[in-house]
């Protein structure tokens, strides 16, 4: 009984958040309607909210960060603890988990992945979708090495991953019911195998690794000069302008657990805050061409860094990035030619064939679904 209704408590929580954001989407609140997740390409959401300002009250109770200046404050403050904070939280799926322990850094990952990414492309072959048979599989199979798993243990966890992916968006925009249960139960599988401690690590560094090698690789394939001019010159300007055009996390949201002033304003401790990192990064204030995929502007001084928040108290950016340069250097050997080929290191050619498709109602991560390409030897 004491299930049952659980679950029924589960499944109206879910649908009054909905049509919460449904609601004032509805009358216009930018930042409801960017919850709310009906476009498929974000840019015209992240423009309506910047055009709100670079700190702004929604209706749903939260301030709303655009600017980077602003967002870079209040990203450096102190927040609020616990997954209770969560503004608007429609699935708190770590409720219960201790604070999350350190991801590997940068040189703990990039031999494992280097080894990954190997295996991955080199059995690819013809039409191929580079975000399930690399993105996704690379983060998986460098937890597994750092964790010690092998057989069966291997499959469950990436069995795990894939059922967990959709955590940090769920948080926000809840999912259908059926795909909150699988979502909760995934994540009891990682604590199972991992414990609780890694958990909730592994839930928010496979995800974000993920959109980063999938962000990087996009890259690779539709802005091939670009691209190719940072991978002769360093791949980790390639990774850096990846982290601002495309970050891996797009949305964070926190409590404030001291007052900050921001954008000349004061925001007191308690306020729930939302830093669209997205739009931040492309804040025409901070950066020039802010649109436009440049690796080399950090070639040169005084550019800002990238913003890189830490969801559900996970710093994710050594984990991610080590992995996204270790993909870059095994996909990138040999350069990349005129029309966008790329040579990899099987000595096979990848190229885009299609759009690449990103998912719907994942205001967080707004993931890539899908990047299309082809693979001729």
């Amino acid at each position: 009984m004491a299930l049952v209704t659980a679950e029924r408590e589960l499944g109206r929580r879910l649908q009054l958040v909905q049509g919460i954001h449904w609601l004032y989407g509805a009358q216009g609140d930018a930042y409801a309607a960017l919850l709310r997740g009906y476009e498929s390409e974000p840019r015209p959401a992240y423009e309506r909210a910047r055009a709100a300002g670079p700190l702004w009250h929604s209706k749903l109770g939260v301030r709303v960060c655009t600017g980077y200046a602003p967002a870079r404050r209040l990203l450096a403050a102190r927040t609020a603890d616990g997954p209770g904070e969560q503004p608007q939280s429609a699935l708190a799926w770590d409720q219960g988990l201790p604070d999350a322990g350190e991801l590997p850094g940068a040189d703990q990952v990039r031999e494992p992945a280097a080894r990954a990414a190997e295996r991955a492309l080199a059995g690819l072959r013809g039409e191929v979708d580079l975000v399930a048979s690399v993105a996704a599989r690379v983060p998986v199979e460098v937890l597994a090495d750092v964790h010690g798993l092998t057989g069966t243990d291997r499959v469950r966890l990436a069995e795990a991953c894939a059922g967990a992916a959709g955590a940090l968006d769920a948080a926000l925009a809840p999912p259908a019911y059926d795909d909150a249960v699988r979502l909760l139960d995934a994540v009891g599988a990682l604590r199972d195998l991992l414990g609780d401690e890694a958990a909730r690590a592994a839930v928010v560094g496979v995800r974000a690794a993920r959109e980063l090698i999938a962000g990087v690789l996009h890259a690779l394939l539709t802005a091939p000069e670009a691209a190719a001019a940072a991978v002769r010159e360093d791949p980790a300007l390639l990774v850096t302008e990846t982290l601002r055009h495309d970050p891996p996390v797009k949305l964070h949201t926190f409590s404030l657990a001291e007052d900050v002033e921001a954008a000349g304003e004061r925001v007191a401790a308690g306020e729930q805050v939302a830093v669209l990192v997205a739009a931040a990064n492309r804040d025409p204030e901070a950066f020039t061409t802010p649109d436009r995929f440049v690796p080399d502007r950090y070639a040169t001084a005084g550019v800002p860094e990238p913003l890189v928040p830490a969801p559900h108290g996970v710093a994710v950016e050594a984990f991610a990035r080590g992995q996204a340069e270790a993909v870059v250097a095994v996909a990138g050997v040999g350069g990349l030619a005129a029309a966008g080929d790329l040579p990899t290191a099987a000595g096979d050619v990848l190229a885009a064939a299609g759009g690449a498709v990103r998912l719907g109602r994942s205001p967080v991560t707004w993931g890539l679904e899908r990047v299309p390409a082809r693979v001729a030897g």
